[in-house]
This record gives C-alpha cells, structure tokens and sequence, in this order.
C-alpha cells in the first residue's frame, strides 16, 4: 500500500508540472478530461428519476484501462469541476470526487491483475470485463447513499434501495457498453482485425448488418409500428445481433450493443414513440435494464465464437508447420535414400573384381590348410558385404517404388529348399539344429521367387545368427485355407517385449546383454516390406530375453491345379505329391 499510495502521489504531482509529463501523455490525459466533462454534463442534463444515465463512468475506466493508472488525477479534476459547475452542495464535491475515481482506478487495477486483453479475443476477457464493471459499478452508488443519508435527502429505506439500484444500474450500463466501446475502438480504430485490414466484401458485410440493425431500431423507435409479419420487433432486432456476434467479432458486436443502446434512449424524447415526462425515467430504466441483458448474453456468444475462430487459426497454423515439416522429412528420406543407392551401387563397382580375383586366386594358387581357411574367410566376408549392399539396394528401390516383382506361379517347398541351402553351410558352421517341417501337400504361389527366396533366407539367416552355438532352428510350413503359412523359429536369444512392435522398423539394432546384432539391421525391414509387396503378412513372437523368438509369414496360395515353375526346368505335367519332408541338419 505505501509503494502504491508514493506511486499516485507522485503522479498527481506531476500533473501540476506539465512539463515533467510526456507529450503522449499530455494528450492522453486532456483528452480523457476534456471526454469526462462532457459525458459527465450529459449526464446530469439526461437525469431522470428513477433512472440514472452516467457515461462518464465508462469512459473513465476506459481511460485508465488505455492510458495507464497515472492518468487517475485528470478523472478526479473533471468530475470535481462538473460538480462545481453545477453547484454541488460543499459535502458533494468532497465525497464523489473521490468516490468517481476510485471506482474507475480499482476497475482498472482489477482488469490489469486479470491479465485482461483490449482486443477482447477470448471469453475470459468478457468474463473479466463483466464480473469487474459488476463488481466496481456498486463503489459510487454506495457513496452516494452514504451521502444522501448524511445530507438526509433521504429517509425511507425503501426510497434508498430504489436510488442506489437506480444509481447502481446507470453505472453498470456504463462499464458494459460505454468502456468496451472506448477500449476496443480505441485500439483498433479503423477496419482492422488483429492488424490486417478488413476484405472489401468483409466491409460490405458489415455495413449491411448496420443497416439492417439501425432500419429495425428506427421503426421500433420512431414509428407505432411493433412488428413485422406478426413477429415482433424486439425479436427481429437480436437477427443482426447474432450475426455480429457469431461473423464479424467482438468489436462490432460492442458497437452494436452501443447503437442499440443509444437509439432506444433517444426515441424517448422523439417521435411518435416518445415518452412522456411521467414514465420517461421508468421506460429509461426499463431500456438500460434490457441494455445490460443484451451485452452479457452477446459479449459471451462473441467472446466464444472469437475463441474458436483463434483456436482454428492456431489448428491451422500447427497443421501447416507439421505439413512443412513433413515435406522437410520428405525431402530428406528421398535424399536418404539417393545417397544410400548410390553408396551401394558405387561400392558393388570395385567389388565385383575383388571377387572374380578372389576366385582365380583359389582355382589356380595351391593352399595349405592355413591359407585355405584364410581364403574362406575371405570369401565369406566378402559375400556378407555383398548381402549387405544388395539390401541397401533393395530398400532404396522399395522407398522409391522402383522395385518390381516378377510373379509367376511358383511351389513353396522348392522356395524352401534353396533358402534352406543358402544358409545351411552357415547352421553347420555353428553346429545348430536345423528342423525342417515341410507338408506333403504341394502349396502352389504366385510370387517372385528370387524375392520369395529371399524372405525365407533372411528369417533362417537372422534365427542363425541370433541362436548360440548348438541351438535349435525350426522352419515348417503349412495351408490355412487360402492361405500358406511360413513359420521360422528359434530358441535364441529372443525380443524384449517393448521391442515387438519396432521390429521391423529400418536400421534397428536390437541389443541383448553384451550381444548386439550384426549388419545394418534393415533385414526385417526389407523382409516385411517383400511380404506386403506379395499381399501378405508378417508378424513376430517372442516370450522375451533369452526364451527364443518366431517369425510367421502369412502369404496367398493358388488354386491347385495346373503346373508351377520355380526357376529351374520341370516337366510340365503335374508332378506326384512329394512326400512330407521332416527332417534334421
């Protein structure tokens, strides 16, 4: 309190040295004064028992609101000369002064502390704004009746309790129609919204919805007429209303609450719906009752619809950043996968003849045991790095859907076999146990066999390599109904479940104790992309570390008739069902 009590002390001194003030603020005060003896004037020239018409209350609140609280001092100046011009009684001129200012200085102080926006874009402003002017109007009323008791100008209660609601109201009419209209014209004078002008047709729009709105006030006010087509006028009215509260905003909405307020006062003293000297003050008090009715309801639907329209410019402005980050994401997995084709492409150019070099070396040079071994090694490594380059390639040309399949009508058991001897050479290096469960019924494909291949090759592949040394690999197949099933099982180090669903993602690594897996990891990957390429499905299992995993591959089957290929010469009659291979490596 000392901290504020210093702050306003000073600035009512300031106000005595005009030259310790900023030109900015020269103007903003003598305006907001000039604006008070004004509206204060009209005030007390309107007057009319039991109504009481105060716009200065709303233009101070205004004033403080736009121009800051230093500005108190100018709101008590103009309210003291009005009183002195008028001839206020000696108790008058020391009480309402006061009593004038504090009511637009706490108003104002409770808005800044309520974070409230001039802008009025959200409902909480409104709220704000409302729950405030409700609150503060009843400062100078009380005051007032405190005064009038003091002065006993009056002695019943009940004549006391009409006066202050009178008083009470005026004041309350003021903040909600009055400020609103000073604060948010004052910061957007002209057809802007948020700082962009409005559209021509926007324009039109609004001067339409005027037009309307003041044609329906005019006969309402100034004719005898009360209706249109057996609707009432009143009814009519709250049509452009709406429109201004749901389409234009919040700041026309106040300015048509402000139209609507004042024509409805002036037809009282004009034309056929003139009111006479005994019910004036009653139907006054009546219109500014209607008045606050209207404001609170339109302020809300205003304050909710500009809410929205804010919500969905902001929705619009994420999905246009994520939109944008999309294409940047785009933009960089199509550079991704360039750069991996190429990288592959480049590095199987001076590969193929270190291998042909490689194989003259074992055709043509003798070898002891030692060397023999050294050049297996070779051999094999060199295979892996081609694996590895062959599966950057593929998963390049999948990205970039230059992958095309060669379908042709092919036998499930024949597509096993050779992945079976692909592989089989590295089981027995490992000394694990390779089952093989293949059915005696012969399951015909549609599929690309050196793709199909390479499906089986890289499930048996990836079970080996992730089996220790003397465990179990297990491959069977079999027909569901129109469908043949491909399961490959290992009792090996297994999947953690939190992992199950990323197992197929490109490039994953899994890592289990100390173990990690070798490779680039994009062979499931590679393997689930295949399988969907031949309309089929591929999941996996695993009870988690160390209980083994399983990889079943669902793929559709043809009828079973007619002969198939699998890329060798077979005779083109049927062939005799082979028997149920079962067996262990």
């Amino acid at each position: 309190m000392p901290t504020y009590y210093n702050t306003y002390v000073m600035d009512a001194l300031r106000i005595l040295n005009p030259g310790a003030l900023s030109l900015r603020e020269r103007i903003a005060g003598g305006s907001l004064f000039l604006a008070l003896l004004i509206a204060n004037q009209a005030g007390i020239t309107l007057f009319t028992a039991p109504a009481v018409i105060v716009p200065g209350a709303g233009i101070a609140l205004a004033g403080l609101v736009l121009g800051g609280l230093k500005l108190w001092p100018f709101v008590y100046a103009a309210n003291l000369i009005v009183l002195i011009v008028n001839g206020a009684p000696s108790l008058s001129m020391i009480v309402l002064p006061i009593a004038q200012t504090i009511q637009p200085v706490v108003g104002a102080y409770l808005l800044e502390k309520l974070e409230f926006d001039p802008l009025m874009r959200r409902l909480r402003d409104s709220f704000a704004l409302m729950g405030v002017g409700f609150v503060v109007s009843a400062i100078v009323p009380s005051c007032g009746l405190v005064l009038l008791a003091l002065n006993q100008y009056l002695a019943l209660p009940s004549t006391q309790m009409l006066t202050w609601g009178s008083w009470w109201t005026g004041h309350i009419l003021s903040l909600l129609v009055v400020a609103p209209l000073v604060i948010r014209w004052g910061i957007e004078p002209n057809f802007y919204r948020q700082g962009v002008y409005l559209r021509p047709g926007r324009i039109i729009e609004i001067a339409i919805v005027f037009a309307v709105l003041i044609a329906v006030l005019a006969v309402m006010g100034f004719t005898s007429y009360t209706q249109i087509g057996g609707i009432s006028l009143t009814y009519i009215m709250l049509v452009p209303l709406f429109w201004l509260a749901i389409r234009i905003g919040p700041r026309f909405t106040i300015l048509g609450i402000f139209l609507v307020t004042s024509m409805l006062i002036v037809s009282l003293f004009s034309g056929p719906g003139a009111a006479s000297a005994q019910e004036l003050g009653t139907r006054l008090f009546e219109i500014q009752i209607l008045s606050i009715i209207l404001a609170v309801i339109f302020y809300i639907i205003a304050g909710l619809q500009e809410e929205r329209t804010e919500a969905a410019k902001s929705l619009n402005g994420y999905i246009a950043k994520l939109e944008d980050a999309l294409n940047r994401l785009s933009l960089q997995d199509r550079a991704k996968n360039d750069f991996i084709a190429v990288l592959a492409h480049e590095l199987r150019n001076p590969l193929a003849p270190i291998v042909s070099t490689l194989e003259l070396v074992k055709l043509n040079f003798p070898k002891t045991g030692e060397e023999k071994e050294s050049f297996e090694l070779i051999d094999d490594r060199l295979k892996t790095i081609q694996r590895l380059l062959d599966d950057l390639l593929d998963v390049s040309r999948i990205s970039r859907a230059k992958l095309k399949l060669k379908k042709e009508p092919v036998r499930l058991r024949t597509i096993i076999q050779n992945s079976i001897q692909a592989i089989e050479r590295h089981v027995k290096n490992k000394n694990q146990e390779l089952v093989i469960d293949i059915p005696d019924e012969d399951i015909k494909l549609e599929a690309d066999p050196v793709r199909l291949e390479q499906v089986v090759t890289n499930l048996l592949s990836n079970a080996s390599k992730f089996t220790p040394p003397g465990g179990r690999v297990a491959i069977s197949a079999r027909r569901e109904g129109v469908m043949a099933i491909i399961k490959v099982a290992d009792n090996g180090i297994g999947i953690d479940p939190e992992m199950l669903e990323r197992i197929f993602e490109p490039f994953l690594q899994l890592e289990s104790g100390e173990r990690k897996g070798e490779g680039l990891g994009i062979g499931l990957s590679l393997t689930q992309r295949l399988v969907e390429m031949h309309n089929g499905t591929i999941e996996a299992h695993s009870l988690g570390h160390s209980h083994g995993s399983e990889f079943i591959v669902r793929l559709p089957t043809l009828p079973q008739t007619g002969s198939v290929h699998s890329g060798d010469e077979e005779d083109k009659s049927t062939p005799p069902p082979a028997p149920r291979i079962q067996q262990k490596v």
